[in-house]
């Protein structure tokens, strides 16, 4: 506790915020526009300030690892890499990136990322993040229809997820980076991502009011139904699988409750955040996300490391926010 004081205390000094102390992990908001620490650990944490920036930025996507972020800034909105590191956070233009990106996404594992930029419809696949991130390829999407909702990428930089909206349908699409692309069986996709390591999907199809899995979608892939819903299915938020890839986690847009698959002991677990989920943001530790953001209020987060799932309830730092400031678990 005396740790997470000192943090707090750090923080509300006058001037630019710094980071001190341990991270649990960083929350961009809503339009990526702020990158806000959660200092401490988990059970003891608060949401700190926002980070100072030498100029704007927006669209921020910060890595699963919590150890980079990726972001557009300037009025030709370049794209920049933002270094997450103890007492020095570093912002870097990325050159062989072309600028424009209007929606970004970083691979389960943040050794890859994807963006996409709407008026050209052009998805571009850049790896080697970790070194000197280069653009590995780029694909035209310009032929597909509708707009693009949602942008997933594997780890190893190799496919892309479109998933494109048109009026009420959507359809989602799946890009290799040798330029071939074919569509995955769902009737309305909501929300899709790819399981870490791996050339497997869970994907979120809210016509059918079901969550699969997909094995090995770039072969002959297979399909694996994880959770159905009955009448009164508000729609899916988002999903997120454990790093082993053994446990889906699903959010749905109005029932304010987080569900737990256990694909091994094939068992299926509700837990109540009483929060408006914004999706399944992975923070440091295993399976822990945040659910909630901080306009909104204090962030929901959950725990999801033991063999007994919690929510815990994090405060969002002001400027009465005192030392002993701390988030606790839900009763």
């Amino acid at each position: 506790m005396a740790v997470l004081c000192f943090a707090i205390a750090a923080f509300a000094q006058d001037g630019p915020p710094s980071i001190n102390g341990p991270i649990l992990g960083f929350v961009a908001d809503g339009t990526g526009a702020t990158i806000q620490p959660i200092i401490g650990v988990l059970g003891a944490s608060v949401v700190g300030r926002p980070l100072a920036f030498d100029s704007e930025i927006h669209n921020a996507v910060v890595s699963p690892k919590q150890n980079f972020a990726l972001a557009t800034r300037g009025e030709n909105a370049e794209v920049v890499l933002i270094r997450l590191a103890v007492d020095s956070v570093t912002t870097t233009s990325l050159d062989a990136v072309a600028a424009g990106a209007d929606l970004i996404a970083i691979s389960p594992s943040g050794t890859a990322a994807a963006t996409y930029t709407h008026n050209n419809k052009v998805v571009r696949f850049i790896t080697r993040l970790a070194q000197v991130p280069e653009t590995a390829f780029q694909f035209d999407a310009s032929d597909i229809p509708g707009r693009l909702q949602r942008l997933a990428i594997s780890d190893d930089g190799a496919l892309a997820l479109l998933n494109f909206r048109s009026g009420d349908d959507s359809t989602l699409w799946v890009v290799s980076s040798i330029g071939s692309r074919w569509v995955l069986p769902a009737q309305r996709p909501s929300a899709a991502s790819f399981l870490m390591g791996r050339h497997d999907a869970v994907i979120a199809d809210d016509a059918a009011q079901e969550v699969f899995v997909m094995r090995g979608i770039d072969q002959e892939a297979s399909r694996i139904s994880v959770a159905s819903f009955g009448d009164g299915f508000d729609g899916i938020a988002d999903v997120a699988a454990s790093a082993d890839g053994l446990r889906i986690f699903i959010t749905t847009k109005k029932s304010e409750t987080v569900t737990i698959v256990d694909l091994q002991a094939t068992l299926s677990t509700a837990l109540a955040c009483h929060c408006v989920s914004t999706g399944l943001h992975p923070l440091k530790g295993t399976s822990v996300f945040r659910l909630s953001d901080p306009s909104n209020g204090a962030v929901a987060v959950l725990d999801a490391s033991s063999s007994e799932p919690r929510i815990i309830v994090v405060p969002v730092m002001t400027a009465r926010t005192v030392s002993n400031s701390k988030g606790g678990e839900q009763q």
